[in-house]
């Protein structure tokens, strides 16, 4: 209350009003962070199309002001919310410019997004063939097997989409039986011997047939090359655990079309031939049009262009 003369005005209390919190731009979110950490995150940001949180945290606790990782956290959060970074998932991100909507932004490195799109991402089928340079064509897109895959990533590049684990290993929690971890990028990956059977289990994640039956091929050539040829007794004991009989008699019927490349022991191939479907199956319903015969002893009706492996014709 204000006392004027013999006036008395009673002044209203200011009443606040509600604030909304505005999206950060680029610019303001750049100009808000490169005072103590903007410099060392952008840097890291051009050495890394995917990365996550525990490496972020890293370079910075070297490179910046050695933030706590909450304040690492925050960082992240405001750089997602100003369009530089897109968060894959919990922990994991994907640089970004800005000026482009994510269907467009220009990413080659498909396989590192892949690697990093669950916790527990696999690559796997004809994403990990190309990897290992088995793959008679080249894919724009990759794959990667999960648990619970996440939705897929279209970019303009490509696509990258997971598949669940076979169910007899998520069954007995064991999923990552035969992978690896790449040299390089230190990224999960089938080994050669599970990506082999893998392929015979599910061909259409592994190409067309021909495909599949150039990828036991190209296993075999790789020898001129100083590698060495794919376990065989690791695929048995691999494709027996997967509990199927009928991709024991894929996998079987594939090493026996290529016996000769692979030098093999018809030994090795008892314990498949054992598990084999007792009644006859199409070798892939898609080609039941097309002239095939009874390979034993697999019991797989074969189309007549698989077993004469006539790709090699062109």
């Amino acid at each position: 209350m204000l006392s004027l003369g013999d006036q008395s005005v009673i002044v209203p209390p200011h009443k606040a009003q509600p604030t909304r919190k505005a999206r950060i731009s680029p610019d303001k979110a750049t100009q808000t962070l490169s005072n103590v950490h903007g410099k060392a995150c952008e840097t890291f940001f051009k050495r890394h199309t995917v990365f996550t949180a525990e490496a972020f945290h890293a370079h910075l606790a070297v490179h910046g002001t050695k933030p706590s990782a909450q304040q690492c956290i925050r960082i992240l959060r405001e750089y997602v919310e100003a369009g530089r970074l897109h968060p894959l998932r919990l922990g994991a991100y994907l640089t970004r410019t800005a000026a482009r909507s994510l269907d467009q932004e220009p990413v080659t490195n498909l396989i590192q997004i892949a690697a990093h799109m669950t916790p527990d991402a696999v690559l796997a089928y004809h994403t990990a063939l190309e990897c290992y340079g088995l793959a008679y064509s080249v894919w724009f897109h990759a794959l990667y097997a999960a648990r619970n895959p996440a939705n897929p990533l279209r970019l303009a590049t490509g696509l990258v989409r997971g598949t669940p684990f076979p169910q007899t290993l998520k069954t007995a929690r064991i999923e990552h039986l035969e992978t690896a971890l790449t040299p390089k990028n230190g990224l999960r990956i089938t080994t050669v011997e599970r990506t082999l059977v893998d392929i015979a289990d599910r061909p259409h994640l592994g190409g067309d047939w021909s495909e599949v039956a150039r990828g036991y091929g190209n296993a075999a050539s790789v020898v001129h090359f100083g590698r060495p040829l794919p376990d065989v007794q690791r695929m048995v004991a691999y494709a027996l655990r997967l509990d199927h009989a009928f991709t024991c008699a894929k996998v079987g019927f594939l090493l026996d079309l290529y016996k000769t490349e692979w030098d093999l022991d018809s030994a090795l191939l008892q314990p498949l031939i054992k598990a084999c479907p007792r009644q006859a199956r199409p070798l892939d319903p898609r080609y039941t049009d097309m002239p095939a015969s009874l390979v034993t002893p697999w019991n797989l009706i074969a189309p007549l262009w698989v077993q004469q492996r006539t790709w090699e014709d062109y």
